[in-house]
């Protein structure tokens, strides 16, 4: 955490380190739920601020040069969001003449929003822990922006990754069955990181296997069609399909 907040500090952010504290009951809850609950206090926190909120949890690694990066979603559209780390995204659009990639992901990592989407975010959560037991394991993050679709929220991502997951799986995914074990790495970073992740222990050899691995990987699911993902709020025809499929090839490549 210490490195973490060094680094946004270096790029003249003013981080607020959120410490979770659980109740008895709370801590019987799945991991997975804390974690869910862990977001939701950064996105009441979000709700009353103007402009955009940047939450991240502890094992992001951010890119040097972060707030000199480039504005990835539309500024005319109240209900943008963004992630700066997605974890095998997925491109559902191409919006606007800008071609802002409008996209799907799991991965709460790193990323944005303002109080307009931060308070949908809110009342999802209220309407999903009113609805469950919050022992059972519950993905969260692969339902999450399905419903802020739902809500009117778009989320965007950047050509290149904004930084990298630097932390290992949490075991109840791989538990419950979840791909690669719920392990996701970025595949490919738009600069430099402030600082080694922790997966590598180390071992700068490590980093430059995981480079390698994940390009591998997003190369991969291009070529199996999993970079696109049709919907009825986003249809798109042949040329469109091409188009999505020259950006994701793009964004890998160079």
């Amino acid at each position: 955490m210490d490195a973490l907040v060094a680094a946004l500090e270096a790029e003249k952010f003013k981080p607020t380190v959120l410490r979770a504290v659980y109740s008895a009951e709370e801590q019987t809850y799945s991991r997975n739920v804390r974690t869910f609950m862990n977001h939701h206090n950064a996105w009441l926190r979000a709700a009353q601020h103007e402009g955009y909120t940047l939450v991240c949890e502890g094992d992001y690694v951010p890119c040097k040069g972060l707030a000199s990066f480039p504005t990835f979603w539309p500024s005319d559209d109240p209900m943008a969001w963004g992630y700066l780390y997605q974890g095998s995204p997925r491109l559902l659009a191409l919006i606007g003449r800008e071609k802002y990639l409008c996209c799907h992901t799991s991965p709460l990592v790193a990323y944005v929003v303002n109080a307009r989407v931060a308070q949908a975010l809110c009342d999802w959560f209220d309407a999903e822990m009113s609805a469950r037991d919050p022992r059972d394991y519950f993905s969260f993050d692969a339902l999450l922006q399905w419903s802020a679709m739902g809500r009117g929220c778009h989320a965007f991502m950047p050509m290149k990754h904004y930084g990298e997951h630097g932390g290992k799986a949490n075991p109840e995914h791989g538990a419950h069955g979840m791909r690669r074990a719920g392990e996701h790495r970025a595949d490919n970073l738009a600069g430099p990181l402030h600082f080694l992740p922790q997966y590598c222990e180390g071992s700068r050899l490590a980093y430059v296997s995981a480079r390698l691995k994940e390009r591998l990987y997003g190369l991969a699911r291009l070529a199996t069609n999993k970079w696109m993902v049709r919907t009825n709020v986003y249809p798109y025809g042949i040329s469109d399909r091409l188009e999505m499929a020259a950006v994701g090839l793009r964004r890998l490549l160079f």
